[in-house]
């Protein structure tokens, strides 16, 4: 079910509220369990089994772990070990088999036969969940849980289920016992809730038609124009994208009286590599700082030389491997990696005297590499594609002119895409362009939201739901 489909926002949703509302508080996490089930099942009724094993197995070996600290080290060591392998192994076998099968064949020319596998629905976001859990327990950060319906909740709370935000344990459960409907929480929420739809609606779906057309097309048929058209437009697209679906969960945890913490923070200001994963997918980023490159950090002291630069190139690669079982996602880790190393050893230093705005640029312009090689089919269209860009190779003498593709909506959306992306909270308080009374600005707040909830409704309803583009991650 998605968050931006007519059934989720008309049905589902109202309903689930209703119930909240309606039931005694002490029925609450009961109710919302089950329509999280309901809303995993919606698609596939089968993936519902892998998410009921990971809840039942994560519970019970919190619970193993935790009082395995009583044992001898070896068996606590066997215990966690195989925790973690079973997590994994999951993980690995729905979402690398396939991969691994094919390069086998292709590398040893032989011919086994490959049984496409369908990958459920979140399936490394509710892992990592379980995964960190079990981490937390191991290190005595936070106790097992001995309540399933809670610990059941937290695994598949629905709006962080899909695409995250990836929630730790300790932070959860401090809210769940003590949840109450707050009218300011729910009008923030609601808030929150309808900016993340008009960032998927309104521009990410738009922005994605034009993107689409021009990907879908061999790259060496595209002229540079073009191809800087298609790499800026998915740059804005999967920003929209994510951080709109993002802002739908968090409003929707605020709604049921769950704080989450951010997961964007302007990433697209950012001045390095480095700075930029400070800003996106902040959840998933801060996961792999303190569960791999910490650990990477303490295991490998002795190292002296470019310890901390090999560390981030293994955790990017693996952030890479996360998204997707493909070379694209994994040259694209590495690459972020590589970059952020090279920042680590001095790059940053060369380019402390340039203005910030060249940093900007120069940070972009890498951004905007690598998106092309997330976006693309395969490496090869990818490295052709940035040839055309960047003038290394000359396109076919049949295409079509950047004109082509743009119309008095299209040069809208893509304005419109780029004025969101500035702080404007941060903009209007520096320059006081607006200087209304708090009854004003809310009035004025109150007129825009029910502008963008009805525009962006009106798209839902006439046209066919668009996935979120992390959904197949």
């Amino acid at each position: 079910m998605v968050f931006s489909s007519q059934i989720f926002l008309f049905i589902f949703l109202p309903v689930v509220l209703a119930f909240y509302v309606v039931i005694p508080k002490k029925f609450r996490n009961i109710s919302l369990l089950v329509f999280s089930f309901i809303f995993y099942a919606w698609t596939d009724w089968v993936f519902i089994i892998v998410l009921l094993f990971y809840i039942s197995f994560d519970f019970a070996f919190g619970l193993l772990i935790q009082k395995s600290q009583t044992y001898n080290e070896i068996i606590q060591k066997i215990i966690f070990v195989f925790a973690i392998i079973i997590n994994l192994g999951i993980l690995l076998f729905f979402k690398y088999t396939n991969f691994l099968v094919e390069n086998i064949n292709q590398a040893f020319s032989v011919n086994i036969p490959i049984k496409e596998l369908i990958v459920p629905l979140g399936i490394s976001f509710f892992a990592f969940s379980g995964i960190s859990y079990l981490l937390d327990v191991r290190s005595g950060k936070i106790s097992a849980s001995k309540n399933p319906i809670e610990f059941s909740l937290y695994i598949s709370f629905f709006p962080k289920l899909l695409q995250g935000p990836i929630v730790r344990f300790d932070t959860f459960i401090s809210q769940i016992s003590n949840r109450e409907i707050v009218p300011s929480q729910v009008e923030s929420g609601l808030s929150r809730i309808i900016i993340g739809l008009a960032k998927k609606v309104l521009l990410a779906d738009q922005l994605g038609i034009t993107v689409d057309q021009i990907f879908s097309k061999p790259a060496m048929s595209n002229l540079p124009s073009v191809a800087w058209l298609g790499a800026i437009g998915y740059a804005l697209q999967i920003y929209f994208d994510f951080s709109g679906y993002s802002d739908i969960a968090i409003g929707l945890g605020k709604i049921f009286g769950f704080t989450f913490l951010e997961n964007f923070n302007n990433p697209y200001h950012s001045l390095s590599i480095t700075e930029f994963w400070r800003r996106w997918h902040i959840s998933l980023s801060s996961w792999f700082r303190d569960y791999l490159f910490f650990p990477l950090e303490i295991k490998r002291k002795k190292v002296k030389r470019f310890r901390q630069e090999t560390n981030t190139i293994i955790v990017f690669f693996l952030t890479g491997l996360w998204h997707g079982a493909s070379w694209n996602f994994i040259v694209w880790g590495l690459l972020n990696g590589i970059e952020m190393a090279l920042e680590k050893i001095g790059i940053n230093k060369v380019k402390v005297k340039i203005p910030n705005v060249i940093k900007w640029i120069f940070t972009s312009v890498l951004l905007i590499i690598g998106w092309v090689i997330f976006r693309s089919s395969t490496l090869g269209y990818a490295f052709s594609y940035l040839s055309i860009m960047f003038g290394v190779r000359l396109p076919l003498a049949e295409n079509l002119p950047v004109s082509w593709y743009i119309n008095n909506k299209t040069i809208f959306i893509y304005l419109a895409g780029i004025l969101a992306c500035l702080p404007w909270k941060v903009i209007l308080e520096k320059v006081k362009i607006v200087n209304l009374t708090a009854k004003g600005s809310k009035y004025l707040s109150t007129v825009l939201l029910i502008l963008l909830f009805l525009l962006s409704s009106i798209y839902i309803l006439s046209s066919s739901t668009n996935s979120f583009i992390y959904f197949k991650f």
